[in-house]
Parts: C-alpha cells; sequence; structure tokens
C-alpha cells in the first residue's frame, strides 16, 4: 500500500524516509527541505490543501504519516474557500481539536492517517530506569520518582483544556509547562531559571515529564523524543526525562541509551498505571 511522509520541521520525518525509501515525501514549505530527503519529493505549502490531495491522488497514494514538528499559520495568503474556513474555525481551539478536524478532511478524502509509531516502535519497558549505575543512590531515585509522578499528575489534570505535552518540575515546585514554542524551548527556559534562581544548593535538577494529553489524537501529534532533547536538558542541569510508553515516540534508542548509561543523567519509562 502507497504511503507518503507528510514532513514538518525536525529530524523524524528524515529518520522515517531513510527507513522507507519507497515512501513519497511532502515536505512542507520552510519547515523541511527537499535536499534532506533522497524520497521522491515535492515542496509544497502548508495552506496548498488542494495541491496537497493532487500529489497523493496523483501517486495513488493511501497511507498519510505526518511527522514533525508543524505550526499554525496566519490567514494572510490566496487560500482556497476550504482552508479558509478550517483557519477560521481552529483560530481559538487547541491544537488537538484543530488536528482532528485536519485528519477529517484528509480521511474523507480517501485517505488513512497513520501513527509514526506504527513505522519506529522503542524497546523500553514499562517502570524501567536507565542510569549510570556508578553514581546513583537511593535519594537519587526516589527524588526522580516523586517528581515524575507529580508532574505526570498535573498533565493529565490540564489536558482537558487541550494545553501542554510537557512540564518541568522539581521537587513540590513546577517551573513550567510546555506551550507553542515546543519542547526545546521548554528546557531552556526552565533550565536558565534553576541555573540563575535554583541552583544554589546544588542539589537535584529539574525533571522533564512528557506525556500525551488524554485522548490526544496521536496520529498527527505524537510527542517525540530524540538524543538532541536529551543533550539539551543534560546541558541545562536537568536531573532526567519521565516519559509515557505508550504515547511518546523515541528515537535514537540505542544512542540515548549508552548517553544515559555514561552520563549522570536518569530516564524513566512510565507504565500506564504510574
Amino acid at each position: 500500500m502507497k504511503s507518503c511522509i507528510i514532513a514538518g520541521e525536525g529530524n523524524l520525518p528524515i529518520l522515517l524516509a531513510e527507513k522507507n525509501i519507497d515512501f513519497i515525501v511532502i515536505a512542507i514549505k520552510n519547515l523541511a527541505f527537499s535536499n534532506s530527503f533522497k524520497n521522491t519529493t515535492y515542496i509544497v505549502d502548508m495552506l496548498d490543501l488542494n495541491g496537497i490531495i493532487k500529489i497523493l491522488k496523483c501517486h495513488s497514494i493511501k497511507n498519510l504519516i505526518f511527522a514533525g514538528k508543524f505550526y499554525r499559520q496566519q490567514n494572510n495568503k490566496k487560500i482556497s474557500k476550504e482552508v479558509k474556513k478550517i483557519l477560521d474555525e481552529t483560530k481559538f481551539l487547541g491544537d488537538d481539536s484543530t488536528l482532528k478536524k485536519i485528519k477529517n478532511i484528509f480521511e474523507k478524502n480517501g485517505f488513512k492517517v497513520v501513527s509514526p509509531n506504527s513505522l519506529i516502535r522503542h524497546n523500553f519497558k514499562a517502570n524501567e530506569i536507565i542510569y549510570n549505575k556508578k553514581l546513583h543512590n537511593k535519594e537519587d531515585l526516589k527524588y526522580f520518582r516523586n517528581t515524575i509522578k507529580i508532574g505526570k499528575d498535573i498533565l493529565d489534570l490540564i489536558s482537558k483544556f487541550d494545553i501542554g505535552q510537557s512540564i518541568v518540575a522539581r521537587k513540590d515546585h513546577i517551573l513550567g509547562i510546555e506551550g507553542i514554542e515546543g519542547t526545546n524551548e521548554l528546557i531552556k527556559r526552565c533550565g536558565k531559571y534553576f541555573n540563575k534562581q535554583l541552583n544554589e544548593d546544588n542539589e537535584f535538577g529539574p525533571v522533564l515529564i512528557k506525556a500525551p494529553k488524554l485522548n490526544q489524537t496521536l496520529d498527527l501529534d505524537m510527542p517525540v523524543i530524540g538524543l538532541d532533547t536529551i543533550k539539551l536538558a543534560y546541558k541545562y542541569n536537568f536531573f532526567g526525562i519521565g516519559f509515557s510508553q505508550k504515547g511518546v515516540l523515541i528515537v535514537n534508542e540505542p544512542e540515548i541509551r549508552s548517553f544515559c548509561e555514561n552520563k549522570n543523567f536518569y530516564l524513566y519509562c512510565i507504565g500506564d498505571r504510574d
């Protein structure tokens, strides 16, 4: 069955394309670039819905995989009535509500939206903790687990408002909740604050907790953690990262395991019952 990757910003669409060279790629203008792919690739404006559908039908595409970071577009161009209607209807909606509308449009045109998780799967087990066994102690693990529980409980609580896939916590304090800026900018923002205001006791660093919103549309917007995210958190003196086992896509798994086992950085796979 023929498939197409709709490529946004970041390394995930590149990685998927490399592993599936027979897929075609529609690279969204200014977010992804044709020279990043060896696949048959088209550059298309995000708001050119008719152009995207025309390419898909020309190649008899059945499955769509949305991968990478996408940003909301302003209604400031010549666009079709259908796209204008979508922009108007979703202006004040959260990301998940907006994505459900987009998914519905493609399905009405005969395409199936498939999660990237069907192509890349990690091997982390529920409640598995990756760390440098030479540097840890019982207090470290206690702090890590307790902080992750606090962060995960808050993420679940606020998910009904269709906001936040990531939160940064330290002990009983919340340093930040992910907004439109994305996970990496959240790490930088909270890391700078921690290192400037809170790092006097030279004790535990912040913890990033990443999980999908309850009932989130994972086909189009699955949270992702890669080696770059791990390294960035380490750079800003984070203690570690906790992530949902089934709702977060992990790329570069071998490199991530090696990094955490050799550095003083913790990684925790949150099970369904945590």
